[in-house]
């Protein structure tokens, strides 16, 4: 994709997003379109959770521009793009459902999954899987892990949204070293996913800043890790490079890292893996006595040392930048282990001397 491309997609999307938000969020406040707090809200006051339908029309509407100005670029979209824009459509509506009225587990991963399965009939799917040290190819089991794939990712910004900025922001690191890998695999038409996300979270953030104006709600969340999975799936079936598909999920280090550790936690702690809690990474952050600054930046450089090891393993030795992912993971491990010990005994403490 030209840069002439990519800069007017950004654009459409930039200008879409400027043009929706404001008008969104006084929709929200005249119909009562707001996110409540409660237990496991920070937020302090009724906030418009519209957002998602902002991302979704910014998308599509870039990405038809784009693809009337310069159809030769967005070929490689092929016949796979009604099959995305109604997966789209779908993680939309579940998530939308959700704000309104809180759906079961079950219901939204049976969206997800349809949304998962539309993308794997529209020819979107992973065919081999990679790892630093070559790819294998799955065969039949590419339809289930193209599933989870989707699925996953789908969910991983979802768990990170509980801040004001963080979802967007870490979503917009995200998505510029997605733009760099993607130039990088020639990865076409298929940036333009990418591209008009960063055209909206840049409006966005400025939103959702504290005190945000408006959330991106489950529609907004669940969608920006919707069209990451879709563009990560595209990037490995356009290049037969075997980093193709490890190095776009790496430069979404933070959202994996808060998914797995959220998973892993609850299982071993014998809850239910999708019952929310208030004891994610960024919930010990703010009881250590962080700013909800603080804790954002924190989560910032986070995501910007992923970005790096992901841009770093496409030039030089993979086996080496792993090897020093895997160092800095560990150091990451442990100091949020303590931090989290820490945060544990403090809130035991406090809990003791209110008895």
């Amino acid at each position: 994709m030209s840069y002439m491309t990519m800069i007017i997609t950004a654009a459409v999307a930039f200008v879409v997003a400027l043009v929706s938000l404001p008008w969104l969020i006084r929709l929200g406040h005249r119909y009562a379109l707001l996110d409540q707090p409660h237990q496991h809200k920070r937020h302090g006051y009724p906030t418009p959770f519209l957002g998602g339908l902002a991302l979704f029309v910014s998308v599509w509407i870039a990405i038809a521009v784009g693809g009337l100005l310069y159809p030769a670029t967005f070929t490689d979209l092929g016949s796979s793009w009604p099959y995305i824009f109604a997966a789209a459509l779908i993680i939309v509506l579940v998530g939308l459902s959700d704000d309104l009225k809180p759906l079961s587990a079950g219901t939204k991963l049976l969206a997800q999954v349809a949304a998962a399965l539309l993308v794997y009939t529209g020819g979107v799917r992973v065919e081999l899987l990679s790892t630093p040290w070559g790819s294998l190819a799955i065969g039949n089991w590419s339809l289930f892990i193209t599933v989870l794939w989707v699925v996953g990712l789908t969910n991983a910004i979802n768990i990170i949204d509980g801040l004001d900025a963080l979802a967007g922001g870490v979503s917009l690191i995200g998505a510029v070293t997605l733009l760099f890998l993607g130039q990088l695999y020639d990865a076409g038409g298929w940036l333009a996913f990418v591209t008009a996300m960063v055209g909206f979270l840049l409006v966005f953030l400025y939103y959702n800043r504290p005190p945000a104006r408006i959330f991106l709600g489950d529609s907004g969340a669940m969608q920006l890790g919707f069209y990451f999975a879709v563009f990560s799936l595209s990037v490995s079936v356009k290049s037969y490079a075997v980093a193709a598909l490890y190095l776009p999920l790496l430069a979404l280090g933070v959202p994996i890292l808060e998914t797995l550790s959220s998973t892993i936690r609850r299982l071993a702690s014998g809850r239910k893996v999708y019952k929310a809690d208030r004891r994610h990474l960024f919930h010990y952050l703010s009881v250590l006595g962080l700013s909800r600054g603080q804790v954002i930046l924190v989560f910032y450089v986070l995501q910007l040392v992923f970005g790096g090891f992901a841009l770093a393993a496409y030039y030089w030795n993979r086996l080496i930048v792993f090897g020093f992912l895997l160092v800095f993971m560990v150091v990451v491990l442990t100091i949020f282990y303590i931090f989290i010990s820490t945060a544990k005994a403090r809130r035991e403490r406090d809990s003791a001397g209110r008895l």
